[in-house]
């Protein structure tokens, strides 16, 4: 039986950042266990964010506050999530507590000088390094291929790498109403990259492209951005302004204000896509990923549309007949690929309702992450 287990929740270098729901997710599955409860340390938010679902929230004032804190609790484990320009904080948490469990977002491939031009952190491949060695887990939506890769390439143990992406809440599943398939509607939810960027390591450039060719083709696309992202984009004229001119100036593209984790904004459309056009060398950091939006489809009832380049997604919306894989050749005749008939996508809607019960946080993800041993026991840590 599951008793006593506590869990401090950290997040990219203590400041949650606005794209990132992946901890109210967790913290949302473990309000089902009684027995479980959960802190969050955090630096005071510069957005508004719901924390009622951490039993206790504790905010500092600035990152020097959090490791002294953090040494005055007793708990079972430390969940630090983090992302690229933040992976220094990560390695100076495993560096002082034993019990950390790192949910890295992700860590781009380039090479070191092509990063340290992209981001302002110089110190990620050393901390990424220390990570990948020192830390008794590295929890990642990375699946099991890209962690025999970064075990050769760091010379550390594959077992320490587990595969833990974000899942579906059964609580969030939204009810999508019956939608008749034609004039189709594409929906991309989520923060974009400017496509002022490097084609190289961001999807931008390869947005518009791809939103040009397709609403040539008479398919309608939306961008849905989270409410804090939306109003920072938009404001943001400058930044991505090939994004705002497309929206004005193109009947079939629009860029729509969501809401934080709740799917039913998707009822509308009729795939979700991720990326369409895989260009340049961005798509080689997801090709071994689940990312947080297959499990935001998913909740949403919402059929994919998934480039073969994206290996895993692909690989599972195929087998499970959840949407459409499809190649960059064929993104010029997009409309064919599109072309099925009313029955053909129902039985995309159905599949979905199918595989989401399954898709979900369950008992057996305490055991993956170190919380309970086979026997069902607590791990005891500090």
């Amino acid at each position: 039986m599951v008793e006593n287990i506590h869990i401090v929740f950290i997040p990219p270098s203590g400041q949650f950042k606005k794209q990132d729901f992946s901890l109210q997710r967790i913290a949302k599955w473990l309000n089902e266990y009684d027995e479980i409860k959960t802190t969050l340390v955090h630096i005071k938010p510069i957005f508004e964010l719901d924390t009622t679902m951490f039993d206790k929230v504790i905010q500092k004032n600035n990152q020097a506050e959090i490791i002294p804190t953090l040494k005055t609790i007793k708990y079972n484990m430390i969940f630090h999530r983090t992302w690229m320009t933040n992976y220094e904080f990560a390695a100076e948490l495993v560096k002082e507590f034993d019990s950390v469990s790192v949910n890295i977002k992700d860590w781009n491939f380039a090479p070191k000088d092509v990063y340290e031009f992209l981001y302002p952190s110089f110190k990620d491949y050393e901390a990424i390094g220390y990570i990948f060695k020192n830390c008794n887990h590295i929890l990642s939506h990375f699946t099991k291929k890209q962690a025999k890769l970064w075990a050769k390439e760091y010379d550390t143990k594959r077992e320490k790498f587990i595969f833990f992406p974000e899942y579906c809440n059964k609580n969030s599943f939204n009810k999508k109403p019956v939608l008749k398939y034609k004039n189709i509607h594409l929906v991309y939810a989520g923060a974009i990259s400017p496509s002022t960027k490097p084609e190289d390591y961001f999807p931008g450039k390869s947005h518009i492209r791809a939103i040009k060719s397709l609403t040539k083709q008479g398919i309608n696309i939306d961008f849905v951005l989270p409410q804090h992202i939306y109003d920072f984009t938009m404001k943001s004229v400058d930044v991505f302004k090939d994004f705002i001119y497309e929206k004005e100036i193109n009947k079939k593209f629009n860029i729509i204000k969501g809401k934080s984790l709740d799917s039913s904004v998707l009822n509308k459309y009729h795939f979700g896509f991720f990326e369409l056009e895989a260009s340049g060398l961005n798509h080689t950091l997801y090709k071994y990923a689940l990312t947080s939006k297959f499990a935001f489809y998913l909740e949403a009832g919402l059929p994919m549309l998934i480039n073969d380049k994206f290996v895993s997604m692909a690989k599972i919306i195929k087998e499970h007949k959840l949407g459409i894989v499809f190649n960059n050749n064929e993104l010029e005749n997009m409309s064919a690929v599109l072309d099925i008939s009313q029955t053909e996508y129902d039985k995309f809607i159905l599949n979905i309702q199918k595989y989401r019960k399954k898709f979900i946080y369950k008992k057996k993800h305490l055991k993956m992450i170190g919380l309970l041993d086979k026997k069902g026991v607590v791990n005891e840590k500090n």
